[in-house]
């Protein structure tokens, strides 16, 4: 399964929500990995902040051909989990055609959930490709 978190608005949770998702799904037996596909590159730097190596392999891929280069990245693992990236553009579409399922974090406030419009509109688009 690949699980892509996603959405425009920043300051969300995507990456908390993505580490604690691998970290979960491996505590629990799976073969997980983790793909930053955020050009901010929280996931990494969390990797580097750490003194020992997480439960679960951990890339980074901030590019739009995400679609294409996950079914052999992610050959080898149960699960893949995409930390997104915080707009809309080409690797957002990258992410969607790539996801199995994708999930949209959101606060609970009208300014995100209004945010989130487009971003569910986007995910309804990806629909045709995957």
């Amino acid at each position: 399964m690949i699980l892509g978190i996603m959405n425009q608005k920043g300051g969300v949770g995507r990456t908390t929500i993505a580490i604690n998702l691998a970290a979960c799904f491996s505590r629990a037996g799976a073969r997980v990995l983790l793909v930053d596909a955020d050009p901010q590159r929280s996931a990494l730097s969390w990797v580097g902040a750490r003194d020992d190596e997480p439960p679960f392999d951990v890339k980074g891929m901030a590019e739009p051909i995400l679609h294409r280069e996950i079914p052999a990245l992610g050959r080898n693992y149960d699960i893949v989990v995409i930390d997104g990236a915080s707009r809309l553009d080409h690797l957002t579409r990258s992410l969607i055609m790539a996801s199995d399922v994708v999930l949209v974090p959101v606060q609970p406030s009208p300014y995100d959930i209004w945010a989130t419009a487009n971003t569910v509109e986007l995910i309804r688009d990806g629909r045709k490709y995957n």
